[in-house]
């Protein structure tokens, strides 16, 4: 990834977190078809359609959080490349929130719009299979469909309530809030 690009992905968290919930998505749905094929052809076992339904909700929720806990890591906390210029050099070195916090909370998010992605996913996996089509076309088809919906959503939500805050805004507003609140504690003294 050019250093251009790379820096906008770790400043923008409208794009970092999109990013890596898209590519954690479709990371995860990818294994997830290949250990089908595999467990369908070369290994020969023949479940019943909602037997590969479950191998995949389970698998991919797995995978999922695994890959975009890195993801979210790489575009938020490591900085390997500087800014060239000094607004993205002040961008860059604005403290990000604790890892495990900040992945918390945007995991937190994703877990409340979970249970739609995974109604699309599922019933989208199991009906497409009850009309024909292979396990693993079933899920190359319905997981994404399930992304892009959630995806939507998340980033509405995200941008309402300061989540895809990039860092240097959300430190900016963390001293407007300690401002405010030093004032309102010194006016209370007098």
């Amino acid at each position: 990834m050019p250093g251009r690009l790379f820096r906008l992905y770790q400043r923008k968290r409208v794009i970092n977190i999109n990013a890596n919930v898209i590519a954690a998505g479709l990371g995860s749905t990818a294994i997830v078809v290949g250990l089908i094929w595999l467990i369908k052809h070369p290994f020969a076992q023949h479940w019943p359609t909602w037997g590969y339904t479950a191998f995949s909700l389970v698998a991919d929720l797995i995978l999922d959080v695994t890959i975009f806990a890195g993801l979210h890591w790489i575009a938020n906390h490591w900085r390997p490349v500087d800014g060239k210029t000094t607004k993205e050099q002040m961008e860059l070195g604005a403290a990000a929130p604790p890892h495990l916090e900040d992945t918390a909370r945007v995991q937190l998010e994703r877990a409340v719009l979970s249970p739609l992605y995974y109604l699309i996913a599922v019933v989208g996996t199991e009906w497409l299979q009850r009309v024909g089509l292979h396990p693993a076309w079933a899920v190359l088809i319905a997981y994404p469909a399930g992304l892009a919906v959630t995806r939507t959503l998340h980033t509405i939500w995200g941008l309402r309530t300061g989540t895809f805050d990039d860092h240097a805004v959300r430190e900016k507003k963390l001293r407007i809030q300690a401002k405010r609140a030093d004032r309102v504690k010194r006016s209370g003294r007098h």
